[in-house]
């Protein structure tokens, strides 16, 4: 079987499919990844082949549009309403027809028989549909696009696919969906699920030195430091280092450390980013809501402390927060407030309940089913495709 994968030009809309690419290496399958340079980079350095079109999205440039220097989003703007959230998906949908003709010669060329992407990535059930083969899609986080964005989407994008000699948008064959039941959204549209496994990358996992109760992984990710968020990460080693006896690993690139400054005794700075790396042995992850994080903390059964900027990131936190698996701080002026840091992060370390709350998260996703047997279903996907042609 030969899948092509198609992302949005984001790494971390690429990386959740990861497993999955893999199990379908490991399973003996072909498989190229195409796209931009901001998912082909990433997919190259996990050793896969790729295909790249156009010039790199510049996805942090792009949300940093005409904002005050030095303010982060939500210091600008505050929590956006919930149906400006479900419209992030329009600059996707808007996306989608840039490169669907490239895909598409793509595809048939190289002998595509299954076109997986994730679940904004419009242009992959088009190309599939035109060529007869099967899509699928793969959720990246716990918030999935709405019935009213498809909507939208169908009709935004109609008159491209009549032309493509389409009666309609085509919906993909397959949704897979690696939010466990607890953070998963009670109105999205159909999807089977798949465990979602933390990003390693190629790193070194880290070694906790501390003993268990105060060991934490501060990882806010590039996008919240490129947005001017260096401050707030000061704020939260601060209301870390009031508690006694700390260690905590701090994701930053090097060109942000010197906005945020020395770090407190018993903390190190880090230039990995990957979960799987950071997050393994800590007693608490510190984020910024984004897929990766929220998922494979999940997946660890670790309680969160999450930040959130943008977004979908403002549903995960909020859906972290129901499942009594950790705390959401979603304002600028609880964010911005030492003591609600220090608040929150004394909570998580102390109180039961959220421990309770994370271990009920990973004994959800241990029991969903694998990427190997989403493998399977694939499989017969495509087996299906042919018996019906």
């Amino acid at each position: 079987m030969r899948a092509l994968i198609i992302a949005t030009p984001v790494d971390t809309h690429f990386l959740p499919l990861l497993p999955l690419v893999r199990a379908l290496t490991g399973a003996g399958h072909e498989v190229l990844v195409a796209g931009q340079p901001d998912v082909t980079g990433p997919a190259a350095a996990a050793g896969l082949a790729t295909a790249t079109f156009g010039e790199a999205f510049h996805y942090s440039e792009l949300r940093r549009g005409r904002r005050p220097e030095g303010l982060r989003p939500i210091e600008v703007v505050g929590r956006p309403p919930a149906q400006q959230i479900d419209g992030a998906a329009q600059m996707w949908r808007n996306h989608a027809p840039y490169f669907l003709y490239d895909y598409l010669e793509l595809a048939r060329e190289w002998g595509a028989d299954l076109v997986i992407g994730d679940h904004m990535e419009f242009a992959g059930p088009v190309v599939a549909k035109v060529l007869g083969v099967p899509s699928v899609w793969h959720r990246w986080g716990v918030a999935p696009t709405s019935e009213f964005m498809l909507g939208q989407t169908r009709m935004w994008l109609g008159p491209l696919c009549e032309r493509l000699g389409l009666d309609s948008v085509p919906e993909p064959d397959l949704v897979l969906d690696p939010a466990p039941p607890a953070l998963a959204a009670a109105d999205a549209p159909p999807a089977r699920p798949i465990r979602p496994e933390p990003h390693t990358g190629d790193g070194t996992p880290w070694t906790y030195t501390a003993a268990p109760g105060r060991r934490v992984a501060v990882a806010l990710g590039g996008y919240t430091l490129d947005l001017d968020g260096a401050p707030l990460l000061r704020r939260v080693l601060d209301a870390l280092a009031a508690t006694e006896g700390v260690e905590a690993v701090v994701s930053a690139a090097p060109e942000h450390r010197a906005a945020i400054g020395a770090l407190p005794e018993g903390m190190t700075y880090t230039e990995d980013t990957a979960p799987g790396l950071l997050f393994p042995g800590a007693d608490l992850v510190v984020h910024h809501g984004g897929p990766g994080s929220t998922l494979a903390a999940a997946a660890l059964g670790i309680p969160q402390l999450v930040l959130p900027q943008l977004d979908e990131t403002f549903v995960a936190g909020d859906r972290v927060a129901a499942a009594g698996a950790g705390i959401s701080l979603d304002s600028a002026e609880t964010q911005n407030s030492d003591a609600e840091l220090a608040s929150a992060v004394h909570q998580l370390l102390t109180e039961p309940a959220y421990r309770a709350g994370a271990r009920r998260l990973r004994s959800e996703i241990q029991d969903m089913p694998t990427a190997a047997e989403a493998v399977t279903l694939l499989a017969e996907l495509t087996t299906r495709q042919e018996v019906l042609a």
